[in-house]
């Protein structure tokens, strides 16, 4: 159906698929949750921090801080700030854009993210180790 329509016209699109939308609900819908290249789920560690990071430098443009995480669309960036930092902020009775904020995220958040990442590698490396060395204990015989 978007093939036929093109991308430009989501009334169309609506009308023709009789799809008690507008145009514009189709557009989000397709660039927020339908587009093959949207990843689902959880945000990683790595997702995480880098949004923290990226949020020090830029603050609340969410779709440039999109654009350096492939298959993240600003929404969830939006979903992601609004559901996890700022929950965690008001928890603490903190207010987002303060000194204290700023220093929570980066003296506690972003080394736990760290350090999450870093057990992370080291146990897929043990995996691996161990992977490698159940193999080495195989032996073939003809």
């Amino acid at each position: 159906m978007l093939d036929c329509h093109g991308e430009g016209r989501w009334n169309a699109l609506a009308r023709c698929a009789w799809l008690k939308r507008t145009g514009k609900s189709c557009r989000l819908r397709w660039l927020n949750y339908l587009r093959p290249d949207v990843s689902r789920g959880n945000m990683t560690a790595q997702e995480q921090l880098l949004i923290l990071e990226l949020h020090g430098w830029w603050g609340n443009r969410r779709s440039k801080i999109a654009q350096h995480l492939p298959g993240r669309t600003d929404n969830e960036i939006k979903n992601y700030w609004r559901t996890r930092v700022q929950k965690h902020a008001k928890h603490l009775n903190c207010d987002v854009n303060s000194q204290q904020f700023n220093d929570l995220m980066r003296y506690l958040w972003m080394p736990r993210l760290l350090d999450r990442i870093h057990r992370s590698q080291s146990q897929s490396h043990d995996t691996d180790d161990a992977d490698l060395s159940a193999a080495s204990c195989i032996t073939v015989t003809a």
